[in-house]
């Protein structure tokens, strides 16, 4: 399936990659019911909600709200096709979203959506015999938990950025023993587990190297995160910086790009797996 552009709101120019695949907002007629031949599931890479998607539902006299069930609660929702399931270790925070031909009705869909979690790819979420709409019914769900996730890599990079220092000044065994450190005491500090760190074991990315996200700039750092400004604790994980940068909730691994040979991150993952 090609990719379709040409959201009411669209996000930042050149923000999503080109083979990004667009359902939302979009007709009904180019969602797709069936994955193509040869993928696995679609990694979500932008969502966002209207009002509606959080607001209660009110009567006026004799005369109900509108049916949330027809109504258009994503403003945006976006992502890649991936071949095969990549290891969920290595991609910790994405969100897939599978479609199933429906056993009750062959001409819609059973939606499956996974998280990649604590280094395997949990179902989070089912839903039966849905029709092209089927975006606006999961974006909610894909939305707060992608934003669990990214909090909770934001807050680990904090972690990691106010204890290297300590865990640098004490000896190897303290450290060690209060999470601060590796396993030796040669280890360096905890690492951010975003995927950065093992990037930047492989050689695929260094310490000082620079990441684009459009016209935003962040630097890489030691444990695998992200400085975004002058400020040195101004520090951040790969999809959170990028959430808040946007207008959108964001997988960023497919929107930063490696600024010195523009390859993004998505791609660096994927060579690292393969090794």
């Amino acid at each position: 399936m090609t990719a379709h552009h040409g959201a009411t709101t669209p996000p930042l120019p050149g923000t999503l990659p080109p083979e990004t695949v667009l359902l939302a907002p979009t007709v009904p007629a180019a969602v797709p019911m069936r994955p193509p031949s040869g993928v696995w599931g679609l990694v979500v890479v932008a969502v966002r909600t209207t009002d509606a998607a959080g607001a209660p539902v009110r009567f006026t006299g004799d005369a109900p709200a509108p049916d949330p069930a027809h109504t258009d609660t994503a403003d945006l929702f976006a992502g890649v096709w991936l071949p095969e399931p990549p290891p969920a270790t290595l991609h910790a925070g994405d969100l897939v979203v599978r479609l199933h031909t429906s056993t009750t009705d062959p001409a819609l869909t059973d939606v499956e959506v996974l998280a990649a979690m604590q280094g395997e790819w949990r179902t989070v979420g089912t839903w039966e015999a849905v029709d092209p709409r089927w975006p606006h019914e999961v974006a909610m769900t894909v939305l707060v938990h992608m934003r669990y996730l990214a909090d909770a890599a934001f807050q680990d990079a904090q972690w990691v950025m106010l204890t290297g220092p300590i865990a640098a000044a004490m000896p190897g065994w303290l450290s060690r023993g209060l999470g601060l450190a590796g396993e030796s005491a040669a280890s360096p500090p905890r690492r951010a587990p975003d995927g950065l760190a093992e990037l930047l074991e492989a050689g695929l990315l260094a310490e000082g190297d620079h990441v684009a996200l459009g016209e935003h700039v962040a630097t890489v750092r030691a444990g695998g995160i992200l400085q975004h400004g002058p400020d040195e604790f101004a520090v951040s994980a790969v999809n959170a910086l990028a959430t808040h940068l946007c207008d959108f909730t964001a997988n960023s691994w497919h929107l930063w790009r490696r600024a010195h040979d523009n390859r993004p991150l998505a791609d660096l993952r994927t060579e690292l797996a393969r090794r």
